[in-house]
């Protein structure tokens, strides 16, 4: 059932099903082994295989530009540049980069973007000196230019990849996937830059190129034409207006965009403070930081395969609240962690129920939005989620700075939990669409 295209689903029998037997049926489809079902999946398997590499050598790229900026320049500035070069593309075209995701082909798109990614990147192979660095900034922003074309797309086409009841594992999967790239990544790049410094760029270009691959021989069904698309007009801006007007009109959108923003300031609070208060807390070595990063992974896998099962007994909004609040008192805990072990057990648990509780608020906004507006409204998500993130980072470096780091990582956590209460209560009708929409896809697919 879950492998079946959406495009190729047999036709209904005459006699629609009972709800008795849909019930039976969703039991039954419940009681497969998730994770196990969206790797039987090929399409899905070749995504997240693809997506994983590629994360990989975009983490390797990081470890690449910062030894290079560190060796070429000792300016604050030069670290600070590169940042905001990512982050303003991604602020002012972002939304644009959700219409095109509606507009055109979403294969055609991702693929597009990679092979661009995969050329843009070698120019970095050009900067050998402090006067070459301005290079490295328009790689930095090229890349996230090009990156707010293709995650909308991809974002929209997984809900047309895979069956209903596994939607929410396969978000956790992808957002795990990323976690694991920022582990993989680093050590894969320590090597290659102590053995052959280019070599790291090269392997990046190459992952876009393998990605890009990858995504050709997958089937994605073509965009579902729609009243709202009809209605949305030829122009970009009109199509751009049209999503924010859906976004606007539907209180379960609102919802999703307000805990996510809570969210995100909580958990990426503790994002730039993680190394010194590890240093300052327990004395953490680097060897320790690095297994502690991996634990990070473990929970973010760990919280991909389990999602699953726990969204047989929750509804989406007891998944997303519950994570929240757990993540956030493992943050409090991280913060006054007496040594090592508690340190490592709050971290996993991060890890665990932030992927949890992503992977179930992307699932409600793809259910909740007509394939012909998907793009645009995970458009949004995306920049609600890079704008908060540079906000908590930006606030919690100032604040760490006057008021301690402590402080700050006991906020963060506080905040989390108040976003989980918060999504608990306002999440609940839009839980119970999901609950019914995806009932509907079930007994489409059988």
């Amino acid at each position: 059932m879950s492998g079946t295209s959406p495009t190729n689903r047999p036709s209904p029998e005459a006699d629609s099903p009972t709800s008795d037997e849909r019930g039976a049926s969703l039991s039954a489809l419940y009681r497969q082994e998730a994770t196990r079902e969206l790797f039987h999946n090929r399409s899905f398997r070749l995504l997240w295989a693809g997506q994983l590499l590629s994360q990989i050598g975009d983490q390797c790229l990081l470890v690449a530009v910062i030894t290079l900026l560190s060796r070429l320049s000792s300016s604050p500035i030069a670290m600070l540049i590169p940042a905001l070069s990512i982050a303003i593309p991604q602020i002012v075209f972002g939304l644009v980069g959700g219409v095109v995701a509606d507009r055109w082909n979403r294969k055609r798109t991702m693929i597009w973007s990679d092979l661009i990614r995969g050329c843009v990147v070698l120019a970095v192979l050009l900067v050998r000196r402090s006067g070459d660095l301005w290079i490295l900034y328009l790689v930095a922003a090229g890349l996230a230019l090009v990156g707010v074309f293709f995650y909308p797309a991809r974002n929209a086409a997984i809900p047309t990849l895979v069956s209903p009841e596994l939607l929410i594992s396969a978000n956790s999967l992808i957002q795990g996937s990323y976690i694991i790239a920022m582990i993989l990544g680093p050590a894969v790049a320590g090597v290659m830059v102590e053995l052959w410094a280019p070599g790291v760029i090269i392997f990046d270009s190459f992952t876009f190129f393998v990605s890009a691959l990858v995504i050709a021989v997958i089937y994605i069904p073509p965009i579902a034409a729609g009243p709202i698309a009809a209605a949305a007009g030829s122009s970009v801006w009109e199509d751009l207006k049209a999503g924010l007007r859906f976004i606007v009109h539907s209180r379960a959108m609102r919802t999703v965009l307000f805990i996510t923003a809570l969210a995100t300031l909580g958990i990426g609070a503790i994002v730039l403070l993680a190394i010194p208060h590890l240093k300052k807390q327990i004395e953490a070595s680097g060897i320790e930081y690095g297994i502690a990063m991996s634990m990070l992974g473990v929970g973010s896998v760990w919280g991909g395969v389990m999602v699953n099962r726990l969204s047989r007994r929750l509804s989406t909004n007891t998944i997303v609240g519950g994570m929240l609040m757990l993540a956030g008192v493992a943050i409090i805990a991280f913060a006054f962690a007496p040594n090592y072990t508690v340190v490592l057990v709050s971290i996993t648990i991060t890890g665990m129920c932030v992927v949890m509780a992503r992977g179930a608020l992307d699932t409600i906004a793809q259910t909740l939005s007509p394939d012909e507006m998907r793009g645009r409204v995970l458009a949004a998500v995306n920049l609600i989620v890079v704008t908060a993130t540079a906000m908590a980072e930006g606030f919690s470096a100032l604040l760490g700075h006057f008021l301690g780091i402590q402080i700050v990582f006991a906020g963060a956590g506080i905040l989390t939990v108040l976003a989980g209460i918060a999504a608990t209560a306002v999440l609940r009708g839009a839980a119970r669409l999901v609950r019914a929409r995806m009932l509907i896809g079930i007994t489409h697919n059988m």
